[in-house]
């Protein structure tokens, strides 16, 4: 099996288990209470507490025409997997329908909690490895492909329509209550894509570049990178050092800079996701000291050009 297939069973495998877990945690805490949701899957679940029909079938109804969308307007590279999410989401929906009638949880509140806690998990795997479960992601793809049009709102516009709606049908309390769960969705969903360790970009802007570069190689097992820069007030000529750190690291960071260079200037940021060795990629510890050595000889090497350059 080549590296392409291995890659593609993996997502697939990946899509599957976090549909399963999306269904389970729709039929045992949202169903029970009739709760609602947004999207395609809120809409299902609208004509569900209407009609009675199943919200795995209604889900997979609803999907046809943004499945022929997708083929159409995106190719079929997009279509295969918004196909498959759909159709084993869908699945899994109508599976583990016996669960609303478990009850596991009596209080709507944390059930609602739990909701999207268990909801989140399941999409956010999904999510993770570049798969979808159809829905209005795919026509936000479209319309960003022929319009440019970043969608965000007008897709926020569909889910409160859909909420509002879904107060003629289960009531208000029901739709304030699936706030809390969608609150918890968003949370969990995007630390699962993002990952839950959680990375700072540091900004160091010094005039002890070398100093601060060999702390940060030798100290804290860090690369960095110098950015020239150049002061608005004086006009003068710095360096920058960005490196990316661990949440761990941030207070060790803090106390050697101020130790080399009481007199520079620190800007700490959040990074949604570092991705690279060291953080997504393990280093090989038996080159870690050469690699650091390089990475240091080669800032040395640029600050003397950068030196030389403006002398």
């Amino acid at each position: 099996m080549t590296r392409n297939m291995k890659g593609i069973a993996y997502q697939y495998m990946m899509v599957a288990i976090g549909s399963a877990i999306f269904g389970a945690g729709l039929n045992a805490f949202i169903l029970p209470h009739k709760l609602v949701s947004t999207g395609v899957s809120g809409i299902s679940l609208f004509l569900y507490y209407l009609t009675d029909v199943s919200v795995g079938a209604m889900n997979l109804i609803l999907n046809i025409p943004i499945m022929w969308a997708t083929w159409r307007f995106l190719g079929k590279a997009q279509m295969w997997p918004t196909i498959y999410g759909t159709l084993i989401s869908s699945w899994f929906i109508n599976y583990f329908d016996f669960l609303q009638y478990m009850h596991l949880l009596k209080d709507p509140i944390i059930s609602s909690m739990i909701a999207g806690l268990v909801t989140g998990v399941g999409l956010g795997i999904v999510y993770r490895v570049g798969g979808n479960t159809g829905g209005l992601d795919p026509i936000g793809l479209i319309i960003r492909k022929y319009y440019g049009i970043q969608i965000g709102s007008a897709l926020f516009g569909v889910s409160a329509l859909v909420l509002v709606a879904s107060i003629f049908v289960v009531g208000l309390e029901s739709v304030a209550v699936t706030l809390i769960s969608l609150y918890v969705y968003t949370l969990v969903t995007n630390k699962i894509v993002t990952g839950f360790n959680q990375r700072k970009v540091a900004f160091i802007i010094t005039t002890k570049t070398n100093a601060i570069c060999e702390m940060i190689l030798n100290d804290l097992g860090r690369g960095a990178t110098i950015l020239n820069s150049v002061g608005a007030y004086t006009r003068a000529p710095r360096d920058t050092v960005m490196i990316a750190i661990s949440l761990m690291q941030v207070n060790r960071l803090k106390e050697a800079v101020d130790k080399v260079d009481p007199s520079a200037f620190m800007l700490i940021t959040d990074a949604a996701e570092v991705i690279g060795q060291g953080f997504t990629k393990p280093i090989n510890p038996t080159n870690v000291e050469e690699k650091l050595a390089e990475e240091y000889e080669k800032s040395l090497h640029d600050t003397r050009d950068s030196e030389m350059s403006s002398k």
